[in-house]
């Protein structure tokens, strides 16, 4: 078994001996130091002895004739450590009627550790956050020992449930910045190697247009000296006068060639800045081709430095007649990002099994009957129509363990709704993947 089949098949091993109170298989699998964090007995427990009581009286009398399905579950390895994510029902049969006894979201950390009897170390558990899903109502879950010993006390219960839900929202609201901020850090980290090369281009043209310019200057100060010595004839002179205007045109032209690439540098910058603020602005009037133009050229540039075999053709198709849009830059640039980046894996990913595959991406804008759409299709293997639903869920991924963190297309959707736009998927297996975003546009700033 590898790492992942191992650590899951742990997994699977301690829901079965929560459920079945095996306090022996529970004590195997969870490290001395282990801590838990729940609202079905206190807050949080630390020790094993604590951690397993806990398990053993937060699910009281669970039937023998349960059925446990996991709706869900997510795997990320971290080195020495992993952790595993998952949502699970626990059903039973009562009068030939199916009851959902529990539905619980768990968050697992495993750890590696030494072990005597296994050379290759074992994987114990050390931390645990399990509660009940935000989606729920108060009374889609009860626990067993609640409905024994207080017979459905169902005015006391909302009230507790309430603020457990209270609390365990708090947390999955910290939870999230969190995680959205390592997002937006690793998007950040991904590009540091193409700004760099980006801003590289720029600031060589700066420094060797500001050589040649001390050149053209000292060769003009030459001139105007030969100029001003006596017994110089007047043709000498108008001779010299227009070497020195066409020296002077050559500076001017070098001058804005420099201007022309310290542009070009500050605009990468305030791209890096934009991406980097961690708050959502305010919508300003936007040019989306300049926009996903620099973040096509920065992501293909990232890759290029992380990887130097990557290489990708790029198709663009920009509607010279595509209005400026009411968008947070910040925000819909790193909605951009997150697609071109996926698009631009999942191409050169499949073209490695093909030495005849070129991968292909293809950037288009085009404004139609009062909406504005960005497409960006590749040639990928293209996404199966039993994976599509779940494509923008938290946590999914269908890139290897440590390459993605299944963030990127869920805030990708999260930020196209929040511009009142669509996100769809147009995909043929094995051929290409389509991303169309549609976005409103604002009548005012079309006409502008």
């Amino acid at each position: 078994m590898n790492k992942k089949e191992q650590i899951l098949a742990n997994h699977d091993m301690l829901l079965e001996a929560m459920l079945s109170k095996d306090e022996q298989a529970l004590r195997e699998l969870i490290h001395p130091k282990a801590s838990v964090f729940g609202s079905a007995i206190s807050e949080y427990e630390k020790g094993i002895d604590k951690v397993i009581h806990y398990y053993m009286e937060s699910i009281a009398l669970v039937p023998d004739d349960r059925r446990v399905e996991v709706k869900w579950r997510n795997f990320s390895d971290l080195g020495e450590q992993a952790l595993v994510e998952q949502e699970f029902i626990v059903r039973f049969t009562l009068e030939d009627e199916e009851i959902t006894l529990l539905t619980l979201r768990q968050s697992v950390l495993w750890v590696m550790v030494k072990d005597e009897q296994k050379p290759e170390g074992k994987w114990l558990l050390l931390h645990d956050h399990t509660s009940m899903p935000d989606h729920l109502g108060a009374f889609e879950t009860i626990s067993s020992n609640e409905m024994l010993e207080n017979n459905l006390n169902l005015e006391l219960e909302t009230d507790q449930l309430k603020k457990q839900l209270s609390k365990s929202m708090n947390e999955l609201k910290a939870a999230q910045k969190q995680l959205i901020q390592k997002e937006r850090l690793a998007s950040i980290g991904q590009l540091t190697a193409g700004i760099a090369h980006e801003i590289k281009n720029p600031l060589n043209f700066v420094n060797n247009f500001s050589e040649v310019i001390f050149e053209l200057i000292e060769e003009a100060r030459e001139e105007v000296k030969r100029s001003s010595v006596e017994g110089s004839s007047n043709s000498e002179k108008m001779c010299n006068a227009e070497l020195v205007l066409e020296l002077l045109d050559d500076i001017a032209s070098n001058v804005d060639r420099i201007y022309e690439h310290g542009k070009r540098a500050d605009g990468i910058v305030k791209s890096m800045l934009l991406l980097s603020r961690g708050k959502s602005g305010k919508p300003v009037p936007t040019d989306v081709n300049a926009l996903i133009d620099e973040y096509l050229n920065l992501a293909y540039h990232g890759m290029r430095a992380s990887d130097s075999s990557f290489n990708i053709e790029i198709k663009k198709s920009y509607d010279p007649a595509f209005p400026k849009l009411d968008l947070i830059p910040q925000d819909i640039s790193r909605a951009f990002l997150n697609i071109i980046n996926n698009a631009m894996y999942a191409a050169y990913d499949y073209s490695k099994n093909d030495a005849k595959r070129n991968p292909v991406i293809e950037v288009t804008t085009e404004a139609t009957n009062g909406r504005a759409e960005i497409k960006i299709r590749d040639n990928g293997a293209g996404i199966p129509d039993e994976i599509r639903e779940k494509i923008f869920q938290p946590f999914f991924t269908t890139k290897p363990s440590g390459v993605g963190t299944g963030l990127g297309l869920s805030m990708t959707h999260d930020i196209v709704k929040m511009h009142k736009g669509t996100l769809n998927i147009d995909s043929d297996k094995g051929n290409f993947t389509e991303f169309k975003i549609t976005l409103p546009v604002n009548i005012q700033n079309s006409k502008s």
